[in-house]
């Protein structure tokens, strides 16, 4: 919010991430649901929705191993990507 404040120019693209574990239909919505949860905290903090877009990508885009719980939490994320006009 504050970065955002501070460049009323900027606008961001946001990438949702999930881990692999489970059903990869329900990660990809899940992490379609993330990144609308970010979004909306923007707007409730002010900031335009016109600013802020977005993508889910399930768990296609792990940073981390899958492997156990602790490495898994890692792949639960979402980004932000500055947009350049």
């Amino acid at each position: 919010v504050e970065m955002m404040n501070d460049n009323p120019d900027v606008k961001i693209f946001l990438k949702g991430h999930t881990d692999n574990m489970g059903n990869r239909t329900l990660n990809l919505a899940l992490s379609n649901a993330r990144v609308k949860a970010v979004k909306n905290y923007l707007i409730q903090h002010g900031i335009s929705g016109s600013r802020v877009s977005g993508k889910g990508f399930g768990g296609t885009w792990p940073i981390a191993s899958n492997d156990t719980e602790e490495t898994r939490q890692l792949n639960r994320r979402v980004e932000f990507e500055v947009v350049r006009d």
